[in-house]
């Protein structure tokens, strides 16, 4: 699986979201579903006819987010409690398919952070404080390194431990830390909506979508 996982990362720092998920659905088995109720796609892979969730942040990254068909009268997972068999294995045999897809997940949104870290020192570079780069001072130089170790832990978590969906869960959350982090570089500008931090909202909404959270609700 490392080569799918190395691919993944790859286009999503080169291209974005939206390419970095066509490319882990490309890569993934048959059966994956998701472990909730709404589902998120490329915006061109939403099945005609769905019940679309709008979300205008998705939206601009070119992601639709829908109600997985036959789900409809399901209750939304944060109001009813859910069972490890419902979360793991919510078809039958897709569980260990969606599983796997959480790995892939994760390799995207491992290249979606490179991808704003490098905005994030790019935007620093440019900007001045007290006299010098801004990108220079302690503090940030701090945050910078503690990210890029983040992302090298994070990618050695997926490889490692991809067969065990408690740890691929847990390098989610340490991904959606990691884009706070490196959104809170931004400034002001980590809150705009066309901004590039809007890629870290979106990247924790794919994984509210499509990863299980042991213990809890996907």
């Amino acid at each position: 699986m490392r080569d799918p996982i190395a691919r993944c990362e790859t286009t999503a720092h080169a291209e974005g979201l939206a390419a970095g998920l066509t490319q882990a659905l490309a890569a993934a088995r048959d059966g994956v579903s998701p472990p909730g109720r709404v589902a998120a796609l490329p915006a061109g892979r939403v099945p005609p006819g769905a019940a679309v969730v709008r979300n205008r942040l998705a939206e601009r990254e070119g992601i639709g987010c829908f109600v997985w068909p036959g789900r409809e009268t399901e209750r939304p997972h944060h109001l009813r409690p859910v069972r490890q068999a419902e979360r793991i294995d919510h078809d039958g045999e897709s569980g260990g398919a969606t599983a796997e897809f959480a790995v892939l997940l994760g390799a995207v949104r491992l290249g979606a952070t490179r991808r704003l870290l490098e905005h994030a020192v790019g935007h620093l570079s440019g900007r001045t404080a007290g006299g010098e780069p801004t990108i220079r001072k302690q503090l940030v130089l701090g945050t910078v390194a503690d990210v890029m170790t983040g992302v090298e832990a994070a990618r050695h978590a997926l490889l490692t431990g991809a067969g065990v969906p408690e740890a691929v869960a847990d390098t989610h959350e340490r991904l959606t830390e990691l884009d706070w982090e490196t959104t809170k570089l931004l400034g002001a500008s980590g809150y705009l909506a066309d901004g590039p931090a809007r890629a870290a909202h979106v990247s924790r909404l794919l994984a509210d979508c499509w990863v299980a959270a042991p213990g809890g609700t996907p």
